[in-house]
C-alpha cells in the first residue's frame, strides 16, 4: 500500500525504517505501533507518507498482538479490534455486554474498560476473526471464564459395545 502524500510545493526526502530509527504508524489508529523494513518519505513542510505493503496481514499481526497482551486494553485498541471485525459500534456493544454510550465512552478514553469487558473484547476477536493463530486463546479464555464462574465441564459417558464378532464399537450418544 502507498500511503504517500503529495507534497505539490516541495520535493519529497525517501527515510529506511530501520530498529534504531522505526517509522511511526499513526495511520492505524494507534499510538504505539512502529514498522521496521519499510521506505517512508518527510516534506520540510511537515507532511509524511509511506509506503506499506501487505497492508492487511500487518493489521491482522497488530490485532493479534493487541488480543495476546497481558496489558490492559486502551480503549484506541478496543476500537481498533472492533473495526478490524467490520462491526459499528451498535453492533459491537452486544459482544461487550455494553451500552452503546459506555462502549463510546470507552473508545474515547473517557472511561478505562473493566477487566470483564476487557476479557470480552479479546474474547470476541479471537472467536469472531477467524484467526487460527487465536483459537488456543479462546479456549484458555473460556477455560478461564468457567473456572472463574466455578462451571467445571461434564465428563462424556464413553459407551462401547462389543459385537457378535468381538469387534468393540461406539455406541452413538445420547441426545
Amino acid at each position: 500500500m502507498d500511503t504517500r502524500v503529495a507534497c505539490s510545493r516541495h520535493s519529497m526526502i525517501e527515510h529506511f525504517a530501520t530498529k534504531e530509527k522505526p517509522f511511526h504508524f499513526t495511520d492505524s489508529g494507534l499510538d504505539n505501533v512502529y514498522l521496521v523494513g519499510i521506505k517512508y518519505f518527510t516534506c520540510e513542510c511537515g507532511a509524511i507518507s509511506a509506503e506499506i505493503p501487505a497492508l492487511k496481514q500487518l493489521m491482522q499481526l497488530i490485532a493479534c498482538d493487541i488480543v495476546k497482551s497481558q496489558s490492559n486494553l486502551t480503549g484506541d485498541e478496543i476500537r481498533f479490534l472492533r473495526k478490524r471485525l467490520g462491526k459499528k459500534a451498535t453492533e459491537y456493544c452486544k459482544f461487550l455486554a455494553l451500552e452503546p454510550e459506555t462502549l463510546s465512552r470507552i473508545e474515547n478514553g473517557k472511561v478505562q474498560a473493566s477487566g470483564a469487558t476487557e476479557t470480552l473484547a479479546r474474547l470476541s476477536y479471537a472467536i469472531l476473526s477467524g484467526d487460527p493463530n487465536l483459537r488456543e486463546l479462546a479456549v484458555n479464555i473460556l477455560n478461564t471464564l468457567a473456572e472463574a464462574l466455578g462451571v467445571k465441564p461434564e465428563k462424556e459417558k464413553i459407551v462401547l459395545q462389543m459385537s457378535k464378532n468381538h469387534e468393540w464399537s461406539e455406541l452413538p450418544k445420547a441426545a
